[in-house]
């Protein structure tokens, strides 16, 4: 494992919970979590409200002024005023298009996260598209999501799908490459198991964290 990998062009770094950085034709943060310091992003993407995707610290440490925040709508009266950039709300269905990039919220539920409270996020760098799913289930409208190069998927098993369950949103979506996230941080899930389940239905990339820094 490392804690970053270049994928077709496309560069990711995992931080922490679902906490990514990817580099291609911008610089995109998805639900930065425990980052102090960090290059600067032209794309942030926050999935839903809560403390470990919408941290208001780390988003300020990645962002600049000309930052665009393209956050979950409900999300957006916590990020107004209080965060460098321009916040843009998105809801399940829509696109926004921002830095050059479409963005596309799709659905993404459980118990935890009713539907609408969390969504998640599909879009193209580099020729890659790139689905990141946020706090979910294997929910029936991965069925119907398109083309996957990249998925990133969260196995930890308590407030999403655990590996079972997220091995079988694989063999649904049928990525590429898929990498699991939101695990290990007070919750359970097992990379290697997770990679075991999905078998030949997709090459597996498994990250370490990049970096924990203090709260």
């Amino acid at each position: 494992m490392t804690g970053s990998a270049t994928i077709n062009g496309v560069h990711l770094e995992w931080f922490v919970q679902s906490g990514v950085c990817i580099r291609g034709d911008a610089v995109l943060y998805i639900d930065p979590h425990l980052i102090r310091d960090g290059e600067k992003a032209d794309l942030i993407l926050i999935t839903h409200d809560h403390f470990d995707h919408l941290d208001i610290a780390s988003i300020k440490a990645v962002a600049k002024d000309d930052t665009v925040i393209v956050a979950n709508a409900c999300c957006v009266p916590q990020l107004q005023g209080k965060v460098p950039g321009r916040v843009m709300p998105i809801g399940e269905g829509e696109t926004v298009s921002e830095k050059g990039v479409d963005v596309r919220a799709v659905a993404g539920y459980n118990y935890v996260h009713p539907r609408g409270s969390n969504v998640g996020f599909i879009f193209s760098l580099r020729g890659q598209t790139i689905y990141h799913a946020g706090d979910t289930d294997h929910v029936p409208e991965m069925d119907s999501l398109g083309s996957i190069d990249i998925a990133l998927l969260p196995i930890g098993g308590t407030y999403t799908m655990d590996e079972r369950e997220a091995a079988e949103a694989v063999k649904v979506i049928q990525p590429k490459v898929v990498i699991p996230i939101h695990y290990g941080y007070g919750t359970g899930g097992d990379p290697q198991e997770f990679a075991s389940l999905v078998g030949a239905a997709a090459r597996v990339v498994v990250l370490d964290e990049v970096q924990r820094a203090a709260a």
